[in-house]
C-alpha cells in the first residue's frame, strides 16, 4: 500500500498571500480598466474565495468587480482569462528577481516537515492552482527538490484537483493511502470520500471549523502514518484503508 501526503501549497505550505498581491499590483497598477484603490487589507478579505488567478480581475476590474461570495457562480469570461495571462506574465518578470522566493515566508509546518520530505520525497506531492515553476522555484529556494508537483497547469487540464488526483491514482484506495491537506474547504469538499483523509488545516486563509486540524496534529498525522508505512505488513494496510 502506497502511503501518499498530498498537500496544497500557499496557506499550507506558505504564506504567499503578499506574494499574490505584489503580482497582482505589478500587473495593475498604472493600467487603465483596473481599480488602483485595492490595498492589501481588501485582498485579504477577498483572497479566501479565490481558487483561479482569473478570479483576481474580479476584485481589480473597475467595470465587472464583484463580492467574494459570488465569485463560486461565476464562470470566466475572455476579460477574465486575459487577466490571468497577464497575472501569469507578471509573476515569471517578478521571478527574474534571484531573491523572489523571499517574499513567501515559510509556515513553521513547513520547517518541521522539511526534513521529513527530504527523507521520503516520493511519499509527498504538491497539489496547488499555483503555476508549477513558481512552486518549483520556491522549494528550490528552500533546499527541496525532485518531489511531484502538480500546479494551475494540471488543474486547468484535468478541470479540478480532484480530476488531477483522480488522474494521478491517488482515489485508488485498494493501491494508495492518500492523505490530502488543504486550506481551502472549498478544495476539499470534493474530496469526502475520495481519499482516504481530507484534512483542513486551520493555519491558512480560510476560516478553521470545528473539524479543522492543527500544525502540530498534521505532523502528528504524517509521522505516524510513515513509521506505520514501515512496520505494518501489506495485509493489513488493506484492512486499515477499507
Amino acid at each position: 500500500m502506497d502511503v501518499k501526503f498530498i498537500l496544497d501549497f500557499d496557506g499550507v505550505l506558505f504564506n504567499s498571500a503578499f506574494e499574490a498581491y505584489s503580482v497582482c499590483e505589478y500587473a495593475t497598477k498604472g493600467q487603465s480598466g483596473f481599480r488602483q484603490d485595492v490595498d492589501f487589507d481588501a485582498f485579504m478579505a477577498f483572497r479566501p474565495a479565490v481558487t483561479d488567478a482569473w478570479q483576481y480581475h474580479r476584485l481589480y476590474s473597475d467595470s465587472s468587480a464583484v463580492a467574494p461570495d459570488a465569485l463560486a457562480s461565476i464562470e470566466p469570461d475572455e476579460a477574465d482569462r486575459a487577466f490571468a495571462t497577464r497575472f501569469f506574465a507578471a509573476r515569471a518578470e517578478m521571478m527574474a528577481d534571484a531573491e523572489w522566493a523571499k517574499v513567501m515566508p515559510p509556515y513553521p509546518f513547513f520547517a518541521k516537515l522539511k526534513p521529513v520530505i527530504l527523507a521520503h520525497p516520493d511519499r509527498f506531492a504538491i497539489l496547488s492552482t499555483r503555476n508549477v515553476e513558481s512552486i518549483r522555484r520556491t522549494l528550490a529556494w528552500h533546499g527541496i527538490d525532485g518531489i511531484a508537483i502538480f500546479g494551475q497547469e494540471h488543474v486547468r487540464e484535468q478541470g479540478g484537483k480532484l480530476g488531477v488526483a483522480k488522474a494521478q491514482g491517488w482515489c485508488d484506495r485498494e493501491r494508495h493511502m492518500a492523505i490530502y491537506i488543504d486550506d481551502m474547504t472549498g478544495h476539499l469538499a470534493p474530496f469526502e470520500g475520495q481519499v482516504l483523509l481530507p484534512l483542513h488545516a486551520d493555519w491558512g486563509y480560510d476560516a478553521a471549523t470545528p473539524t479543522s486540524i492543527s500544525q502540530g496534529q498534521a505532523m502528528r498525522i504524517i509521522t505516524s502514518l510513515l513509521v506505520l508505512a514501515q512496520q505494518v505488513p501489506e495485509a493489513r494496510w488493506q484492512g486499515i484503508a477499507a
